[in-house]
């Protein structure tokens, strides 16, 4: 495993830029820590580092905003969209199995980004969502996560259909991501995934996950619930076209190699 220490200047300073815009994303919306950094470090970290290293720090963000957003968390719906979310991760983990993980991640990503593109330009009015469509979301965002870790994007998609507050939709969000952090980060320390470079590049980072979790929360605080609703849409349309764009060149550099080969 490479430490920042076998990193270029460049590559520290890209590391640093990444790292403070997904942490202030995420302290403004919610959600979009992991996607962020899955997008813009896969250039410079293998995705086996990034993924222990985004859990590990989202959860340390989560603890520490756990007393400003304990009040505005929308506890019976968040147990509704953990029940079924975890007993259709493994759903999602079987068609990971069967399908391949590059065309998983596209379709997800390319569903998320017309969905969004949609919410946008239809003028759609806000709903109250049923139980049962809470717990259908929650098996849909389960499977999501057990075939490509995508479960921030589809959460935070369902919650823009909602007449839910912006508070208590971006606190039930950091929840829920909070609780599925534990889960996986308990299986990726069962799996020899976190080492002391893990943990020293953790520790290294904090700084930054503090300073931009805190720009974020704090433009949070100013915003109209109508203009936090936008962005967030806005956000999605973003994150999922990198995500797409980052996917597609994975392909072509997989397929540029097979023809390659002799």
């Amino acid at each position: 495993m490479n430490t920042f220490l076998d990193m270029s200047f460049t590559g520290i300073a890209w590391y640093a830029l990444v790292l403070f815009g997904a942490s202030y994303i995420r302290g403004f919306s919610g959600f979009g820590f992991t996607a962020v950094l899955m997008i813009g470090l896969t250039m410079i970290m293998p995705v086996a580092e990034i993924v222990p290293l985004s859990v590990a720090l989202e959860l340390i963000a989560s603890s520490g905003q756990s007393v400003t957003i304990f009040r505005y968390v929308d506890w019976r719906k968040l147990a509704v969209l953990l029940a079924t979310g975890v007993l259709c991760t493994p759903l999602g983990v079987l068609l990971l199995t069967l399908v391949p993980d590059l065309a998983l991640r596209a379709f997800v990503l390319v569903f998320i980004f017309g969905s969004s593109i949609y919410l946008i330009f239809s003028r759609r009015h806000h709903q109250t969502i049923s139980l049962g469509n809470y717990l259908l979301a929650g098996a849909v965002i389960g499977v999501a996560n057990g075939a490509t870790a995508l479960s921030g994007l589809a959460l935070a998609l369902f919650f823009s259909l909602t007449d839910e507050s912006p508070k208590k939709v971006r606190a039930t969000m950091i929840a829920y991501l909070f609780l599925a952090d534990i889960w996986a980060g308990g299986i990726l320390l069962a799996s020899g995934f976190y080492t002391g470079d893990t943990f020293w590049r953790v520790a290294v980072s904090l700084p930054l996950l503090g300073l931009g979790d805190w720009f974020g929360s704090k433009h949070f605080a100013s915003v109209r619930p109508d203009t936090f609703r936008t962005v967030v849409l806005w956000l999605l349309l973003t994150l999922s076209f990198a995500g797409i764009f980052v996917t597609a060149a994975t392909l072509l550099a997989h397929s540029t190699m097979l023809s390659n080969a002799p």
